[in-house]
């Protein structure tokens, strides 16, 4: 019985992470769009702000259980977030929404790699099977003529090996502490960082139009507020590279989302690299139960 319901709770992390990453894929194409009349670090610092808000209110009976333990560890998980969602932002104003959303992917292949590294583990066969394939994959979506590469896909890539760090750190934190406390602070440490970008380089005007609104209402509640409470939640369950093996639909619901509000294309050579890229990360699936397990003491 006690296995059935371990299996059970697992289930319904990895079901609850297919709901955020359905969210996630929406707001590529969102935020996108979006950047084209609200600066990057203003849509953010309001995108944030409206997370730790919303995370506010629903802390208000456990303040005082804020300790710094907890401090310290969301202080450290909302600067991987601050990392990674800037260079995505900001990524996404030079590539496309699909791009954007394959690249980031590459979390995927990150996450065994630097978990082996923290844990002092050589990596195993899979894992360095799925770098390979990713990074072919990367070259052909990527590489442009003349051997140049999109500056906004290595900005995405960098994204997806600072968040591959969120997700590893996160895994340390999440058996102990209070995850509503968690994740406001990390969305209060993010929006300060956002908005401390953004005084310095941006006019701190009030984003116009009913979309700009919804983009950041969609964000700031569903896709950082919630989704990232669920993200810790789930990993009391399953494992780093389970998660990251969940998440990779990620950029599938990217693509979708893309070519329908969007209306965006890919070449032959994008396709083909997008197929390498997902292979790369499907990979790491072959044996999710023993991802944690793989590899040898250094």
């Amino acid at each position: 019985m006690r296995k059935g319901s371990a299996l059970s709770r697992a289930r319904k992390a990895e079901l609850s992470l297919l709901a955020v990453t359905v969210v996630w894929g929406l707001t590529f194409s969102l935020v996108k769009r979006t950047l084209e009349s609200v600066p990057p670090f203003v849509f953010m610092t309001y995108r944030f702000s409206l997370a730790f808000l919303v995370m506010l209110a629903a802390c208000r009976r456990s303040l005082r259980r804020l300790d710094r333990r907890t401090l310290a560890a969301g202080c450290l998980l909302g600067l991987f977030l601050y990392g990674a969602y800037t260079l995505q932002t900001l990524g996404l104003q030079r590539t496309s929404a699909g791009n954007a959303g394959f690249i980031t992917g590459l979390f995927v292949v990150f996450v065994p790699i630097l978990s082996t590294l923290i844990l002092k583990k050589r990596p195993g066969a899979l894992s360095l099977v799925s770098v390979a394939l990713a990074v072919v994959g990367l070259g052909f979506l990527s590489l442009q003529p003349g051997l140049r590469v999109n500056s906004g896909d290595l900005m995405v890539l960098a994204c997806a090996f600072t968040y591959s760090l969120h997700i590893i750190f996160m895994d340390r934190f999440v058996a102990e502490l209070d995850l509503l406390l968690l994740t406001l602070v990390q969305m209060g440490v993010v929006a300060l960082l956002q908005a401390v970008s953004a005084f310095p380089c941006e006019d701190f005007l009030l984003p116009r139009g009913v979309y700009a609104w919804m983009t950041i209402a969609v964000c700031g509640i569903l896709a950082s507020s919630a989704a990232f409470f669920i993200q810790a939640w789930a990993q009391r369950e399953i494992s780093p590279v389970r998660t990251s093996v969940v998440l990779i639909m990620e950029p599938v619901f990217s693509i979708l989302f893309g070519m329908l509000l969007l209306a965006e294309r890919l070449s032959w050579r994008g396709w083909l690299g997008c197929g390498l890229m997902l292979a790369g990360m499907l990979v790491t699936e072959i044996r999710p139960e023993t991802a944690r397990r793989e590899g040898s003491q250094v």
